[in-house]
């Protein structure tokens, strides 16, 4: 990962995600995307969303389209002839592009304010892309500042650079840059640097916007059906294997890095793209996702989708849904919506639920080398380190999963032709994975691959078949599996849609069988090294098995258990299991909240470790072990007594009242809310332990007088299963410096920093996101020693294309106004100098060509003047929104708005400073 100075850059494009709403306007023969704005977008707003809709519209390389603010200004419409193809474009336009750079503890140092073009070039690495900052004069001392105070740290000495909330980058700083272009490097591809470059360029959007309704119906889903009428009735062809494709080429995944995959993504029926383009590095959706995995898995029956969320009732993928329910690809009462795009995390959760790569063990060592799975829910984190174990996925980078970052649809489609290679109805044999979709009596000494028996499967009889990969029942309804013979396998998975009878002959036998999935009924009898219980609900028979060891993880299990096994295990996640044994079990754990364990059977030795559970079972010795938790726990907050100017505050917990060592989550917070970077998911509470952390200050003249410093505990107890807290804090007094000691420094900047030169990008939003502050403005003026003939004096600033109006007197000026406005363009530059306000008509100025009304003169016996932006001759209408940049023959153009409030409350005699 990498920050450093910059020295050439070039120009990219981007796409993006979210759920498009679009409207199909039949009568016009156009399609509408339509968007609902949190604030009135009748003022400047409008015109810096108009602005940015452009940029990223041009950018992408739509040229018809209008742009129309409603009325009201409660939305905003975006239209295209019906013939442009807009899949996931309102996804793309509603992105907030929200930059920020911040140090561990939270300070924002930079935000889009900051940066004055944005562009993208190769990375360093071959086939890596480089984000490149081109920043303003502020930025620019922003960036110094921040590099300087965190190479000082003693600890965290990263640089957290976001965008929308998410983590981007975050290089370690070891001395100060000094720069005003800076490449930010984190084993981005091209097309990835280029999509932040194009975001960030067009700039972040002033309002939070939504998208106002759900695709139309007739609106043409990306490998959807096309003939899906949300009642079940598609056009897949049969339920055995998917439906033959259309069309195999598509121009946009020639040369493509997947090309490969795609290829064969096409040839198995997974994909049809739409319109003729594949859109291989568009995100996928939940409902893209859905649908080409039910393909894989040949699924037809549906169970309810009404408990699902109201907004995917009567969608294009409804049906999908109800399909992907029976398979336990998702929950019956999932509340996401299915339309937007799918997260790598989510997609690891799809993949592994598909291809049941279910497993008892946390995962912790496959996923210890990723810095960033802190988000992750536990059944994520356990289905990415099932695929890392088994080489279906990678790291986005050596040491980052991005479980936040979307997928694309060349990656999804290539996690799944990893795994199986070919779908037909019977097994042929052909190299990579299979999935099979009709009965099977198969005699093959040797599998290649894994198989995996999908949705159509009654029956599958296996004749001395070995294999050291896995076998996989998913999705079946009602299904038997017979093996006999000299046979064995590495891993059995058994996850039916409903039902499953296992038998194993004397002479079979496999190392894993892991059961899987949500309700119905599954029985074993055979031999099997070790067995885990992943499902919930289920009643699973077991009093024909023999194993080593059965774990189970599932909760809400019924389970009958005979046989011979020689270690029991119900862990902690196995709430309210129903156990009985009818055997002799050498070990019995007991971890799960609520379990019932009994049966005519006994255990030699049973270990209690969670409350509320009923024990009859026998049992030669029994040890209760139930877990104390934390509430008994006290946290001690070492403060010193204040902070002083300039320096630095040095926090330290330390630990009493603890019952042995537990394993914690360890958060410490400032002012209420928990710091970024000073979480430890993974911290080892005993009596003594200390933990401490240093906060670095920022120091400003209004900063705040004190500071609260605090700590939580976060403990999963076990035996309750019960999330115990406990928080202690402590408030510390902040010296600051005197206010003399902030006027001699702020003087001196801010007359450094104040320029007349317009450096900006010639927009409206550069205008709006960039100003100096208003205390840097008072400063300034003040600084000067300007004085006026009135309470008023006003301040044309070229440089960020700002009128600022100050109340006050000499010495004691107040900003009061800030106007964004359009001065003169180059060659007819508004003068600098200090002049005064000369006169003021409310009629203002008619030509042949323009209105302008009312008008306000400065520079005495000259045409300079604020005014209106041009209105078509005699009437208020405006027809030339340009403003935010240099454009007119020298006068200031405004709003009518903000020239009419100039116009009612500046005196004639009143100062103006252009600078």
């Amino acid at each position: 990962m990498l920050l450093s100075p910059a020295y050439a850059a070039e120009s990219g494009a981007s796409d993006s995600t979210a759920d498009a709403a679009v409207a199909t306007a039949a009568e016009a023969q156009s399609v509408k995307l339509v968007f609902a704005s949190d604030k009135t977008l009748t003022d400047a707003n409008g015109d810096t969303v108009k602005e940015i809709f452009k940029s990223r519209l041009d950018a992408l390389g739509y040229k018809d389209y209008t742009l129309t603010v409603a009325d009201d200004g409660s939305t905003i419409t975006v239209e295209f002839p019906a013939s442009v193809q807009v899949s996931h474009l309102a996804d793309y336009l509603v992105q907030p592009a929200a930059f920020s750079a911040s140090d561990a503890d939270g300070k924002v140092w930079l935000t889009n304010e900051d940066l004055k073009q944005v562009t993208s070039t190769k990375g360093s690495k071959d086939g890596t892309g480089c984000v490149v900052l081109t920043l303003t004069t502020r930025g620019r001392q922003s960036l110094k500042e921040a590099t300087a105070a965190i190479a000082d740290r003693d600890s965290d000495k990263k640089l957290y650079i976001k965008m929308d909330g998410q983590t981007i980058a975050s290089p370690t700083i070891s001395s100060k840059i000094d720069s005003s272009s800076v490449n930010i490097e984190n084993n981005f591809t091209e097309q990835v640097a280029e999509n932040y470059a194009l975001l960030l360029n067009a700039g972040a959007l002033p309002v939070t916007l939504t998208v106002s309704s759900a695709p139309a119906a007739s609106d043409t889903p990306l490998d959807g059906d096309g003939d899906t009428d949300n009642t079940g009735n598609t056009d897949h062809g049969s339920a055995e294997t998917p439906s033959a494709p259309s069309d195999t080429e598509f121009a946009d995944m020639k040369g493509h890095w997947a090309e490969s995959a795609l290829r064969k993504g096409i040839e198995l029926g997974l994909l049809k793209g739409s319109n003729g383009k594949m859109l291989p590095n568009d995100p996928v959706r939940g409902s893209e996702a859905l649908t080409i995995l039910n393909r894989a898995l040949g699924a037809s029956q549906q169970d309810s989708t009404a408990s699902l969320a109201a907004s995917q009732q009567d969608q294009w993928y409804t049906a999908e849904l109800g399909k992907a329910i029976h398979l336990n690809l998702i929950n019956a009462n999932d509340s996401r919506n299915f339309g937007n795009a799918a997260t790598r995390a989510e997609a690891f959760v799809y993949i592994a639920r598909a291809f049941v790569y279910d497993r008892a063990e946390s995962g912790a060592d496959e996923l210890s080398i990723f810095t960033d799975t802190g988000s992750m829910t536990d059944e994520q984190r356990q289905a990415a380190a099932a695929l890392v174990a088994s080489g279906i996925i990678k790291g986005d980078t050596a040491t980052t999963l991005a479980p936040n970052k979307k997928l694309t649809r060349a990656e999804f489609v290539t996690m799944i032709t990893r795994i199986a290679g070919n779908i037909s109805s019977e097994y042929t044999g052909a190299a990579g994975g299979s999935i099979v979709s009709g009965d099977t009596d198969l005699s093959v000494s040797n599998l290649t691959g894994d198989v995996i028996f999908s949705a159509p499967v009654h029956s599958v009889k296996l004749s001395d078949v070995s294999t050291p990969n896995r076998i996989v029942l998913k999705g079946c309804d009602n299904v038997t599996l017979t093996a006999d013979g000299q046979a064995g396998m590495s891993t059995l998975a058994a996850d039916p849609a409903d039902s499953a009878s296992i038998t194993f002959g004397d002479t079979v036998s496999t190392s894993n069988l892991v059961i899987a999935g949500d309700g119905g009924y599954v029985s074993f009898n055979g031999k099997a090294d070790n067995i885990e219980i992943t499902a919930s609900n289920r009643v699973i028979d077991l009093s024909g098995m023999d194993a080593t060891s059965l774990t189970v993880t599932g909760r809400g299990n019924t389970i009958n258990l005979g046989g011979s096994v020689g270690a029991v295990s119900i862990e902690g996640s196995a709430k309210n299991t129903r156990l009985s044994v009818n055997s002799t079990v050498d070990s019995l754990l007991a971890a799960g909240y609520g379990s019932t364990i009994g049966g005519t059977g006994k255990a030699n030795s049973l270990e209690l470790r969670a409350a509320g559970c009923d024990v009859t079972l026998a049992c030669d010795s029994k040890v209760d072990n139930i877990d104390a938790g934390i509430k008994n726990v006290t946290i001690n907050i070492g403060v010193p007594t204040k902070v002083t100017a300039g320096g630095s505050l040095v926090s330290q917990a330390t630990f009493s009242g603890v019952d042995g060592t537990k394993i914690c989550k360890a958060q410490w917070y400032q002012d209420g809310k928990p710091l970024s970077g000073l979480t430890n998911d993974k911290f080892e509470l005993s009596n003594g332990k200390v933990s401490k952390h240093t906060t670095y200050f920022t120091f400003t003249k209004n900063m705040k007088t004190s500071v609260t410093t605090g700590l939580k505990l976060t403990y999963v107890n076990p035996s309750t299963g019960e999330t115990e807290e406990i928080y202690a804090e402590k408030t510390v007094p902040i010296e600051n410096y005197s206010n003399e000691w902030y006027q001699q420094r702020d003087v001196k900047r801010v007359l450094n920093l104040v320029s007349s030169t317009y450096r900006g990008n010639y927009t409206t939003s550069y205008a709006v996101n960039n100003d100096y502050k208003a205390y840097e403005k008072e400063t300034w003026v003040n600084a000067k020693g300007y004085s006026s003939n009135s309470n008023y004096l006003v301040w044309i600033n070229r440089a960020y294309q700002h009128v600022n109006v100050f109340t006050g007197s000499k010495g004691s000026w107040k900003l009061t106004k800030s106007f964004v406005v359009g001065t003169g363009a180059p060659g007819t530059e508004t003068p600098v100098g200090v002049t005064r306000v000369t006169y003021k008509l409310k009629a203002g100025w008619t030509t042949s060509t323009y209105t302008v009304r009312p008008v306000v003169g400065f520079y005495p016996d000259t045409g300079y003047a604020f005014h209106s932006r041009l209105c078509t001759p005699n009437t208020d209408k405006e027809y030339d929104f340009s403003s935010g940049y240099p454009v007119s023959h020298g006068c200031v153009r405004m709003q009518k708005k903000d020239v009419n409030w100039i116009y009612d409350n500046v005196p004639i005699g009143s100062t103006v400073v252009i600078f």
